[in-house]
């Protein structure tokens, strides 16, 4: 998959970004939200806590303030179903201590509830201590919904990855293993009030009497 349109921009970007000599990622404090222009509705930051806590924000705003601001988000793994957890942790795993980028094209839930295909990248940030420690990320729909919005928001929660790769940054490409979730049961239907008033033998055919 070439990276291109805005997420090459993005990526662009990150490689133009200013660090320490010999660090393999740009620290976080070094970006600011004017020089994203027209990607900023699209970006979204994350913050590694633990394994299991990578808090998300939406920046979606043209002060640099904000950036420095405390974290103030959801945890992205309250969008994942447990049989999701260990592999998602394994993405941002291999995203910051690879470090590598990882492109993907998902399917997600718009705000509006209906589902839309987007592509994402994911680049690594290290903290002001150089800990890798954010992942700044764009979205982009492939195909843009008739009514869609630029800031529309997306619910990126990574239950239906129809494509992933791996970018090397320098430091090469993990290699990573996803589980294979264990497929959901079927759903038994729910039991409706009606129910109870049809008849629970077959209906009698034409030729068949009945006694009174």
């Amino acid at each position: 998959m070439p990276v291109s349109g805005v997420l090459g921009r993005l990526l662009e970007y990150w490689h133009t970004l200013p660090r320490e000599a010999g660090a393999a990622m740009p620290r976080k404090c070094v970006l600011h939200p004017t020089d994203l222009h027209e990607l900023l509705p699209r970006i979204s930051l994350m913050k590694r806590i633990d394994r299991y806590d990578v808090q998300v924000s939406m920046i979606g705003t043209s002060q640099d303030a904000l950036w420095q601001a405390p974290m103030a988000g959801i945890n992205a793994f309250d969008l994942t179903t447990p049989n999701m957890r260990e592999n998602t942790a394994r993405l941002y795993e291999a995203i910051l201590d690879q470090p590598s980028g990882v492109q993907m094209q998902e399917t997600v839930r718009r705000r509006t509830g209906d589902s839309a295909e987007v592509e994402s990248l994911y680049l690594p940030l290290a903290d002001d201590d150089g800990t890798p420690t954010f992942i700044i990320g764009c979205s982009v729909y492939l195909k843009q919904p008739r009514y869609g919005r630029i800031n529309d928001r997306l619910m990126l929660d990574h239950q239906k990855v129809s494509n992933l790769e791996f970018l090397d940054l320098g430091r090469g490409k993990p290699l990573v293993t996803f589980e294979k979730p264990a497929p959901r049961p079927r759903p038994e239907p729910e039991t409706r009030w009606w129910d109870r008033f049809m008849p629970s033998r077959p209906r009698p055919g034409s030729d068949e009497y009945l006694d009174a």
